[in-house]
């Protein structure tokens, strides 16, 4: 049978409001999916997905642990079953802090994050209190909420910038750890010679400061290392590093985490080391965290440091010293 345009028109437009129809439905479930699977990543479920003035931060969970994420940086996190203990290995060798200072009463953290390495020192020395300071206040906040970390009479939080924070405090530190990053990057001015002085002068007699460096031992990356710790040395005599995952094989030119002690008390051996640690663990004084292989990681060679700046107030060009194998570009 013959249709006229108008018949034939007719029955495209309703055939195309029943195709509109069904895309629209269609639209609707994948955009209901979509929105589903933004709440996970892998197998993990996001708690929280926030801009700060410093950070994307992000706080997600699979079964076992919570996380901490700055951007594309790991910050932190803690074990759902106990929040003291956190998915990073290198919080636990900031516990070496005891091998270098025979007393800690009192410690300062820069850098919150996700409240790791406090929670864990407020739960293993009774004694100690804990001063962390933080930037960004919405990660004060995240830490609070999130990541179980405590406040009160032993562990006070400041919201201030760090350098600030050592430049003003009158009180003095035995133990000082500096754990600022950001994303993947480190604050120029809390790597400088001007900074170390100041920190230097907050530590008491035999104080550590303890400073997580991301960076290679030696080799194309190992640049801005290299930097930090040609600039501890220019203030502190003694200088003791333990990569962490050395010992496993990996080159010194991986990129890792590294915990720098630096102390005035030069020349400390292997074996006294070993011998003091075998002393605390003998005596259950450290977290069982904490074990013997740690001291397979220590490291005793010499760090070359002549084709590297001394980072200074006026000039410490840590965005250009490169870490994860990114050099300016070239002609």
């Amino acid at each position: 049978m013959l249709r006229t345009a108008h018949q034939v028109g007719t029955g495209l437009g309703r055939h195309a409001i029943r195709v509109a129809r069904a895309a629209v439905a269609v639209t609707l479930v994948v955009l209901l999916a979509v929105g589903a699977a933004a709440q996970t990543v892998g197998i993990s479920r996001i708690l929280l997905e926030k801009d700060s003035v410093y950070h994307r931060i992000r706080v997600h969970e699979d079964a076992s642990w919570r996380y901490l994420r700055f951007d594309r940086s790991l910050q932190g996190g803690m074990l759902l079953k106990d929040p003291t203990i956190s998915p990073l290995r290198y919080t636990d060798y900031v516990h070496l802090a005891w091998l270098f200072t025979p007393s800690i009463q009192r410690m300062l953290v820069v850098g919150l994050g996700a409240g790791s390495i406090p929670k864990s020192f407020l739960r293993s020395y009774p004694q100690v209190l804990v001063d962390s300071v933080e930037l960004d206040p919405v990660v004060v906040d995240v830490a609070r909420q999130y990541f179980a970390v405590p406040e009160g009479p032993r562990h006070r939080i400041i919201v201030q910038d760090g350098r600030q924070y050592v430049r003003r405090t009158e009180g003095l530190y035995d133990v000082i750890l500096m754990d600022a990053y950001f994303a993947e990057g480190i604050p120029f001015h809390l790597v400088t010679r001007e900074f170390f002085q100041q920190v230097k002068a907050k530590l008491t007699p035999g104080g550590v400061v303890v400073a997580n460096i991301v960076g290679a031992l030696g080799g194309p990356n190992s640049k801005l290392f290299r930097a930090i710790y040609k600039t501890y040395a220019a203030e502190f005599t003694g200088l003791y590093l333990f990569p962490v995952g050395f010992s496993l094989g990996k080159e010194e030119e991986t990129t890792r985490t590294i915990l720098l002690f630096a102390t005035q008390t030069p020349g400390i051996r292997r074996q006294t080391l070993g011998a003091r640690l075998e002393v605390l663990l003998r005596g259950k004084s450290l977290p069982e965290l904490v074990t013997r292989s740690f001291m397979r990681d220590y490291y005793e060679q010499s760090i070359a440091s002549g084709d590297v700046p001394l980072l200074t107030d006026d000039y410490a060009p840590v965005d250009i010293l490169p870490v994860y194998g990114w050099e300016p570009e070239r002609r």
